[in-house]
């Protein structure tokens, strides 16, 4: 088997060749010299290869592409395509009578400027190739036309003339396609506009040209339009023209050469003539296919998979260390978002040509949000905006950009539950940015008011990043900017034309508006779609990452080719036009097997002077249809042309994918920092620590909150939690208001008393559901809500039940907080911090004759499966799910911070004095006979330990809470992921914990 040591890496280029050739001649005079190529790319490449070959700076030639060349010589201007398709539209409704909306109708009119443009570049003549039929059926004369015309346009009218539904309609196209035409034409014309083939026919159809420079180079070309071939020729005449072409004698002859090949002899290869004067050799030149390359032609069964196989490529056999002689080539550039995310992160320097698809960026989601903010967000009465699509802007990342007040409203409307506010809580005491945000549009279906909105917002967040160094962010905002820009320009002619016949908003025979807010955001999804960012850098230095058709006059050494596939390359390879294929090719106009040539060029002149290649095809199977390796791939293995080592691999499901490996999270000093500035630490924090140092480390020092959910029909367990608590404080609230001391007579009243729990329950789910500020709102409970209500009801008289059997007892405090100060040691430190939290209730019972005060926690959960055996059980990690050690731990920490806590007594006296005993209070078992909610050890043999006095424990409790904070404060411990991965099935954090 061959390897990539065993060849001999290249310094030379086509571009070499060529810039070699172009200083022999032209040295002393480049400011004369213009070198003209098929796109930009090439020239900054040519540039420094006349650079490399000199070794000092010279006085470069002019570069420009073709497209360059003729605008020029044009005072036509072409503009964006979205003004194009919009002139095409209103020549075609008016010409038609067609009431077709601009978002059908825009990929019909991109198509008809395709057909135009052709036509106009191939120079035929519009009134012969869109004759009418009946004239057709007619006509004696066919003088006109050339055989191949009239053989195509016999079998093509033989066809239509056979009546069908879609024959009809495309005749009725066809027959006003030669009037839009010659429409567009002229009304183009007059705005001092073109389209490019337009502008292409108006330069050669001028008899004089001032082309200002002595000599003009044309480099790297394949297929010429016959406005193309004229330029060319004419220059030539001039005696202005020279001509280099790039191609292999080994495919010269077939279709990938078919082109250049019938060029040759109309315009002379340089090369050809002086090779020999600048002492190369023709075949290191054009006879490289059969130098030694190492082939890998690869299988996957995902484009996925690919991408991520080009990090592991780049990183073996010193392909990063070759810079821009390596080449990451997309057939389909869709994966690049997934390519720039597989780059090994030891590349110094990567240069993206091809642009990154803005529906794949930030902007779009931000648009997106925008318009469903407007569209579906505002309630019918325009009063509201519904939480879902408020979220939906408020906790995007642009949203930082726009005000500093979308966090802390977010946070509010979201901790508040507020589902449906007002404007008016949403704007006041808020920034001027949150009014324009949350301001109604004036008119439900304006296009204008819509399209303002939004650039005003873009703009916004424009000004506020532009310190930020993030050149994919401002490019993604200035293209999205652009675009709505350029559109609302565009609409706002459109609309606002006088001329109603001409440019109609509303079709005045049937009332249906042509250009709705839904047709612009259609409208908009498929220009947003086509539209892509591009990257800025220095293009020749570093790894190249490109699409196929920015791989044209360039050669590389190491080139990886993804997505080869049938259908993906050759691309786009299709019919789509409304002139028919006989047709075309009876008038010379561009062919699917034109196409076809074009790509199996780019596809060799790709490969040839490489030398190291790997292919990768999908080989999945979709609808029954297993992905097929493109024809240019198959061709490569019949051919092989000897001295090259094809080998053939696969890639499956899984591999060279990195591992899912948790990474320890450093105490750096900016981690300390944050410990350092803690003041308090809640039980819940301590229990996300125990459960996983790493989960403690993305919620308490990095601050990322769990998402919670902005959907008013759904109640999670939290909510229910939430909700019950409520409702069970509300109930003592209300008894021990009066008298602290509650006895059985109130609880079996209130049990009895039908309306009572249902008047606490719907005002819980007022404070915590509805967050209605209205004391007089009734909730109206959908299904679901209705179910958890009668839930609710049933645990709320398990717990009165239960309550009722230990009465009398005093009620000491109801969600209160309770806090103590507890002081710890770390490598001679020491550290102070506040501990404790909220604690549902804290009475005063009678418990076989002795008075304890009981620190309960109802739990609406799964009850206990088995107990901890002692207090250094609680501390153990493996306990968390079987023994719920956690409880444990946050309620007998909640029992000492009330013993001993510094505003204890403050808050509930000198009962603190007595025995206080940790409980934890399972609604689900409340019912049992002699159930106790005091917490228990389990001894052994079915034996248990009541903890009916905290004081006995708490010595070596506090102790182990004290090393658990020494842990956590401890510069050399790492945040470590935990490890019991089940606990990352249900973890928020899962997904960004892995690196």
């Amino acid at each position: 088997m061959s390897h990539l040591s065993d060849i001999h890496k290249s310094d030379t280029s086509f571009l070499h060749f060529v810039a070699k050739d172009v200083l022999a001649k032209h040295g002393q005079s480049l400011d004369k010299v213009a070198i003209v190529f098929p796109n930009k790319r090439a020239s900054i490449f040519f540039n420094r290869e006349l650079f490399q070959e000199v070794g000092h700076a010279l006085w470069s030639p002019k570069y420009i592409t073709i497209s360059e060349l003729f605008r020029e010589h044009s005072e036509l201007l072409v503009p964006d395509p979205i003004t194009l398709v919009f002139q095409v539209y209103n020549v075609f409704c008016d010409i038609t009578g067609s009431d077709e909306t601009l978002d059908h109708f825009y990929s019909w009119g991109q198509l008809m400027l395709s057909d135009f443009d052709d036509i106009d570049k191939n120079e035929v003549d519009p009134d012969k190739l869109f004759i009418d039929l009946q004239a057709w059926e007619e006509m004696n004369d066919f003088s006109f036309l050339t055989e191949t015309q009239r053989q195509s346009l016999e079998v093509f009218f033989h066809t239509m003339m056979q009546d069908s539904l879609l024959q009809r309609r495309f005749k009725n196209i066809w027959e006003h396609l030669g009037s839009i035409y010659h429409e567009l034409h002229q009304r183009l014309k007059k705005q001092g506009l073109a389209y490019e083939g337009m502008l292409y026919r108006e330069v050669i159809e001028q008899k004089y040209i001032d082309f200002q420079y002595e000599t003009y180079i044309f480099v790297g070309f394949n297929l010429l339009q016959k406005v193309e071939q004229d330029l060319f020729r004419r220059l030539k005449m001039e005696g202005k023209a020279e001509f280099y072409w790039d191609y292999d004698v080994n495919y010269i002859n077939e279709d990938a050469g078919k082109y250049i090949k019938q060029y040759l002899d109309m315009f002379p290869n340089q090369l050809n003539k002086s090779l020999a004067s600048i002492g190369i050799n023709s075949t290191e030149v054009f006879d490289n296919m059969k130098t030694h390359k190492v082939v890998s032609l690869i299988s996957a069964p995902t484009e996925e998979i690919q991408a991520r196989y080009v990090g592991q490529w780049l990183a073996n056999n010193g392909r990063i260390d070759d810079g821009n002689r390596t080449a990451v080539v997309m057939a389909d550039e869709n994966l690049l978002p997934s390519v720039i995310h597989s780059l090994p992160c030891n590349i110094k320097n990567v240069n993206v040509t091809t642009g990154f698809p803005l529906n794949a960026s930030e902007v779009s989601v931000w648009v997106d949000a925008l318009i469903a903010l407007q569209l579906k967000g505002l309630t019918s009465d325009r009063k509201h905006f519904q939480l879902q699509y408020i979220n939906r802007v408020l906790l995007h990342p642009y949203a930082q950009y726009l005000s500093d007040d979308c966090k802390t409203l977010a946070s509010q409307l979201n901790g508040n539950h507020r589902y449906y506010p007002t404007i008016k809580e949403l704007t006041d005491g808020y920034d001027e940015n949150l009014s324009l945000l949350f301001q109604p549009l004036e008119e439900r279906n304006g296009i204008l008011p819509l399209m303002s909105w939004m650039t005003d917002l873009l703009k916004i967040i424009g000004q506020n990043t532009r310190s930020i160094n993030d050149p994919l962010l401002h490019q993604s905002i200035f293209s999205m900017y652009t675009l709505l820009n350029r559109l609302d320009e565009i609409m706002s002619v459109y609309i606002h034309k006088s001329d109603s016949q001409t440019h109609r908003h509303v079709d005045e025979k049937n009332g249906k508006q042509l250009v709705s807010v839904y047709v612009l955001q259609r409208l908009m999804s498929q220009l947003i779609q086509s539209t892509a960012i591009p990257f800025h850098g220095e293009p020749a230095i570093g790894i190249q990452v490109m699409g196929v058709l920015e791989t044209r006059n360039l050669d590389f050494d190491h080139v990886i080719l993804l997505s080869c596939n049938e259908g993906k390359l050759p691309k786009n390879i299709n019919d789509a036009s409304f002139i028919p294929h006989s047709i075309r090719v009876g008038y010379g106009l561009t062919t699917v097997e034109n196409k076809v040539a074009i790509f199996a060029y780019y596809f060799q002149s790709l490969i040839q002077r490489a030398q190291d290649v790997t292919l990768l095809y999908n080989n999945a199977t979709d609808d029954g249809q297993k992905g097929e390796m493109s024809r240019f791939m198959l061709k490569l293995m019949v051919d092989s042309y000897g001295s090259q080592h094809i080998g053939r691999y696969t890639l499956t499901a899984g591999q060279n994918q990195s591992p899912r490996q948790c990474m320890a999270k450093h105490k750096t000093p900016e981690v300390m920092n944050v410990l350092h500035a803690m003041k308090s630490i809640s039980p819940s924090a301590l229990d996300k620590y125990m459960r996983c140092p790493l989960k403690f480390y993305y919620h308490v020092i990095c601050q990322l909150q769990e998402q919670e959910e902005d959907n008013i029909d759904e109640i999670d367990n939290t909510m229910f939690g939430d909700l019950f608590h409520h409702s069970a404080e509300l109930i003592y609230r209300q008894f021990s208001e009066q008298q602290p001391t509650i006895t059985k007579e109130k609880i079996q009243a209130a049990l009895k008393d039908a309306g009572f729990l249902d008047h606490i329950i719907d005002q819980a789910f007022r404070d915590i559901l509805f967050h209605a500020k209205e004391n007089q709102f009734i909730p109206q409970y959908n299904g679901l809500q209705m179910l958890n209500k009668n839930v609710i009801k049933l645990y709320l008289q398990r717990l009165l039940r239960l309550d009722a059997a230990c009465a009398p007892f005093d009620i000491l405090a109801l969600e209160e907080n309770f806090y103590d100060k507890v002081s710890f040691d770390v490598n001679g430190q020491q550290y102070s911090l506040h501990i404790g939290g909220k604690v549902d209730r804290i009475d005063r019972i009678n418990q076989g004759g002795k008075w304890v005060v009981r620190i309960v926690d109802y739990k609406t959960g799964k009850p206990l499966t088995s107990l901890p055996a002692c207090v250094k059980d609680i501390f153990n990690t493996d306990n968390i799910e079987n023994k719920h050690s956690t409880y444990y731990l946050q309620s007998m920490l909640y029992a000492g911070v009330v013993k001993y806590g510094v505003n204890s007594y403050k808050k509930v006296g000198k009962m603190t004095q007595q025995a206080v005993a940790p409980a934890l209070l399972f609604i689900r078992q409340a019912s049992a006979e002699n159930y106790n909610p005091i917490l228990t050890f389990s001894i052994g043999r079915g034996q248990r330990e009541i903890i009916d006095d905290i004081s006995v424990m708490w010595p070596e409790f506090s102790d182990l809470v004290k090393q658990l904070l020494a842990e956590i404060f401890n510069p050399l411990i790492d945040f470590t992921p935990t490890s019991h991965t089940k606990r990352c099935d249900n973890c928020p954090y899962s997904l960004i914990c892995h690196e």
